[in-house]
């Protein structure tokens, strides 16, 4: 049974009072979003004028020689039907750009939490070997310095322990030293505990 701390987390969680007053804000794949959204609205907008062109233009043509008009070739229907498909079609679009900016959105997030989980696997099996993980985040950059700073400190702990003596020193001065440098080695195993 293994007595080890678990690694110290990276993101301190807000007391519940203060939970609603947090953002998270990624400013990269947000800019994105938002400029996929604002392409996509100009777009629209310019096909749906381009339809009711079309069939406002239908429409004139229809009724340019017309010589007779009656009530029943009343030309409010035909832009009722021409509208209302143009709304569908906008309201559709709209869904389906929402679903897909949550999946791009979920996709981000997951690959930014796949990555920082291998690291914190890593540092629960004690392994603080130099990572290779692909800093996209800023999550994961203070994770990787995280990791350098306990690989750092593992090494200055290893250096301490071997420089203690192997056995208890029979000599006042010795055992003085001794004692400093198991203090010194306490605080830098207690440095990241709190």
């Amino acid at each position: 049974m293994s007595n080890r701390s678990p690694p110290v987390p990276l993101i301190i969680a807000a007391a519940s009072s203060d939970r609603r007053r947090i953002h998270y804000v990624d400013h990269m794949i947000q800019k994105w979003l938002l400029v996929a959204l604002v392409v996509m609205e100009c777009t629209l907008i310019a096909v749906a004028m381009w339809a009711l062109y079309r069939e406002l233009s239908f429409v004139i043509d229809e009724n340019t020689y017309r010589i007779h008009f009656s009530k029943e070739s009343s030309l409010l229907p035909s832009f009722m039907m021409t509208g209302s498909r143009i709304l569908l079609g906008i309201g559709l679009v709209n869904l389906l750009a929402i679903v897909l900016a949550d999946r791009i959105w979920a996709a981000y997030v997951r690959a930014i939490v796949r990555r920082l989980d291998g690291l914190i696997q890593e540092a629960q099996q004690m392994d603080f070997s130099p990572s290779t993980v692909h800093c996209t985040h800023a999550v994961l950059e203070h994770a990787v310095a995280w990791r350098a700073d306990e690989a750092d400190r593992m090494r200055k702990l290893r250096a301490g322990i071997r420089s203690l003596p192997m056995a208890l020193p029979e000599i006042a001065d010795d055992r003085m030293q001794a004692a400093q440098l198991l203090k010194k080695i306490n605080q830098i195993a207690s440095r990241n505990a709190a």
